[in-house]
């Protein structure tokens, strides 16, 4: 296994779209193991982190309205 200082040094010696292709990739695993607990928790907790964030502008329904009467297809 490589140590830190070894891997670093690895990838300095890369051309650069591998580079872009490695940070892509460790983009990638970080996002999935920052959303991934969210995912894979209990739904209870997750909405208990969530509830109450509409609560200064509350989901209002309007009133539907009038709507134009149109001729039916044939």
């Amino acid at each position: 296994m490589l140590t830190m200082r070894e891997l670093l040094k690895a990838m300095d010696q890369l051309p650069a779209a591998d580079k872009w292709h490695l940070v892509r990739h460790l983009l990638h695993t970080l996002e999935y193991e920052q959303t991934g607990p969210v995912a894979s928790s209990d739904w209870h907790e997750f909405l208990r982190a969530t509830y109450g964030i509409l609560r200064d502008t509350p989901i209002r329904r309007w009133e539907q309205g009038e709507y134009e009467e149109r001729e039916p297809l044939e």
